[in-house]
């Protein structure tokens, strides 16, 4: 298994029982996941927002950002309306990450 996506299993395991977030970035050729720090203030379990400063560290240390990764401890293994929303708008794709059974799931930005 790739070892950013055993960091990203271990960063959901620790944010239990909030949402965890971070960056899947390229470096150098390799992928790297980065931890960023959730910054929701309403429902961290349900929701995160990835802390800006992670966000400007992660940016200007690597080669470019390839997606955003996150969990839903207290959800279903599915993106909500909301995750398909900011995936779009943001234009990169989202991975879901399910630690238990060491599932990822990602999806697109609708090209319209």
């Amino acid at each position: 298994m790739e070892q950013w996506k055993l960091d990203a299993f271990n960063h959901a395991k620790e944010c239990q029982p909030f949402e965890c977030c971070g960056i899947l970035a390229k470096n150098k050729n390799n992928l790297e996941y980065w931890e960023c720090k959730n910054i929701a203030k309403d429902n961290p379990e349900y929701s995160f927002v990835i802390d800006p400063i992670d966000w400007a560290d992660c940016e200007d240390s690597v080669d470019e950002i390839i997606g955003i990764v996150h969990s839903h401890p207290e959800g279903e293994f599915k993106f909500s309306d909301n995750d398909i929303a900011s995936c779009n708008y943001l234009d990169v794709p989202f991975y879901l990450v399910e630690p238990s059974t060491q599932s990822i799931i990602h999806i697109e930005p609708e090209k319209l």
